[in-house]
């Protein structure tokens, strides 16, 4: 009997802060497990059970909403299916249930690849790859998308993970970013306007524990390093936790930190959902970010997380 997310690949690597371990699943090519010595790195969820909250899954050809499901192309308003119905929003794309194929494979990195076939809401052929890969420092997570249409395609692409560090209560985890920008969206999750976050609510550069407050929100304007990386944090008092970092082409992050996560055990718990977005809430329509693909041009994009001890 198959497993509702399908084939798991684990992936291991012995690495300078020990041993890591990621399970990928075939179906929405999400990261269903990710620990170093044994402390959970995301919240984790049964291989039979569909992801909770989309959680790891990769999303694309959008991220987050898209207005009702709805956007226009060459003149004609084209339909998508709806997939939050109380929002009248189509959510996260068309691979969250999608079976990826295997590309390649090694004990520390699997490279899965999913088509998006032509459809009356997306008429387009998209082949993507998705490359997880376990490192000294952690996970290094590869995006490659080609257009295989005859015309340029509007594309977006992000990833879903809710992270933990279980050696610490993941209400007690102090979150921080540096985002300058907040999207401003309206009752149905649709972005209206932009604001500053500095001396806002939600200002997260000096650190807010993820305990205190309910966040779900898209954020851009990300301060970079020298390498071109945005970073979002989730650390401990002591320094222990987790740098995610997104390269140049994720020019977003949406972070979600609801305290009703379906747990293995059957209760819930806290977690921090930090999702790199290469575009903006309903991008199709706004075009905030949005990316067009020429036909057979390749785009990659990348991001990962960095482990202290």
């Amino acid at each position: 009997m198959t497993s509702a997310t399908g084939e798991q690949f684990v992936l291991t690597h012995q690495s300078p802060i020990g041993e890591l371990i990621a399970t990928i699943t075939q179906v929405g090519a999400a990261l269903r497990l990710f620990s170093v010595n044994g402390i959970d790195l995301v919240e984790p969820y049964s291989a039979d059970a569909k992801a909770p909250l989309c959680a790891g899954q990769v999303m694309a050809p959008w991220v987050n909403r898209l207005d009702r499901g709805q956007w226009t192309h060459n003149g004609e308003l084209l339909q998508n299916p709806i997939t939050i119905v109380e929002q009248d929003n189509a959510n996260h794309g068309l691979l969250l249930d999608h079976s990826y194929e295997v590309v390649s494979r090694s004990q520390s990195s699997v490279a899965l690849s999913g088509v998006i076939l032509p459809t009356a809401g997306y008429p387009f052929e998209i082949s993507t790859t998705v490359t997880y890969e376990l490192t000294d420092s952690g996970l290094v997570v590869t995006h490659k998308a080609v257009n295989k249409s005859h015309e340029s395609a509007p594309y977006a692409t992000g990833a879903h993970p809710y992270f933990k560090f279980s050696a610490l209560e993941s209400a007690d985890l102090i979150l921080s970013s540096d985002a300058a920008t907040l999207t401003v969206v309206d009752e149905r999750q649709i972005p209206v306007s932009e604001s500053a976050t500095a001396g806002g609510a939600l200002d997260l550069r000096g650190g807010v524990r993820v305990g205190d407050q309910h966040i779900d929100e898209d954020f851009t304007n990300l301060p970079r390093d020298e390498h071109g990386n945005a970073h979002t944090y989730l650390r401990a008092a002591d320094g222990r936790g987790l740098d995610i970092w997104q390269d140049e082409q994720f020019k977003h992050v949406v972070i979600f930190t609801p305290n009703y996560f379906p747990t293995i055990s059957g209760g819930v718990t806290s977690v921090a959902a930090i999702e790199p977005s290469t575009a903006a809430p309903n991008a199709f329509n706004s075009g905030r970010d949005l990316l067009w693909l020429e036909p057979g041009v390749e785009f990659v994009g990348r991001w990962g997380v960095n482990v202290t001890l």
